[in-house]
């Protein structure tokens, strides 16, 4: 005690601040805030987030048609032949026809395309080629609904023909095309027919028929 009195006032109370300011200074070092180093950038990426609806994904696709194959049918007595779908039936001298080939039946009921090749001997008449076609034209006058589409000259293989095309009606309406050649006192005809709204289906292969009949021999 008697040390401390022996203090001055003023001095005793500037020791005091010092050590109160000094407290202050090493408190508020305390509670300073710890800031965190850098570390290491991450090199990974984000997760990629979908909206629900799935992308399709890219396909490539080829697709190949082929024909069917075709069968050769030659007949040796009359001097020609002609190349017809291997599904398609033949039937030989029916309905005046020397040969006829019928594409397969899709049911009870069903008219099948066909084509024929009919073979007429021309001996005692000696008709022209435009003579041949107005004497077939007379004969299909006489079916219902007869209505000729086209009239034009036909090159063939090895020939020189007349092709037609007509509708007719006999309960559905048909349609057919045919065509005319004449060899020495033979006269042919090539037709075909099928129901006219499915005589487009048939243009493949009755284009492919017309095209390869021949007269050889």
């Amino acid at each position: 005690m008697s040390h401390l009195s022996s203090v001055p006032p003023g001095r005793l109370m500037f020791v005091a601040g010092i050590a109160i300011l000094l407290c202050f200074i090493a408190f508020s070092g305390c509670t300073q805030p710890v800031i965190p180093l850098p570390g290491p950038v991450s090199t990974t990426s984000p997760p990629v987030v979908t909206t629900g609806a799935p992308v399709p994904p890219v396909t490539t696709s080829q697709v190949t048609t082929r024909g069917p194959d075709y069968l050769t049918y030659t007949n040796s007595q009359y001097g020609f032949s002609i190349s017809y779908p291997s599904g398609w039936t033949v039937q030989e001298n029916t309905g005046g026809s020397v040969v006829t080939f019928a594409s397969p039946s899709s049911g009870m009921g069903d008219i099948p395309g066909t084509m024929s090749v009919t073979v007429e001997d021309l001996t005692a008449s000696r008709m022209s080629l435009e003579q041949y076609k107005a004497a077939q034209l007379a004969k299909n006058n006489g079916l219902d609904k007869f209505n000729v589409i086209y009239d034009l000259p036909y090159k063939g293989t090895g020939f020189s023909g007349w092709k037609i095309g007509y509708t007719f009606d006999s309960g559905t309406l048909m349609r057919s095309f045919e065509v005319y050649a004449i060899r020495g006192t033979l006269g042919y005809t090539l037709a075909f027919s099928s129901r006219d709204d499915r005589f487009a289906g048939y243009s493949v292969q009755s284009d492919t028929m017309f095209k390869s009949f021949q007269l050889i021999g």
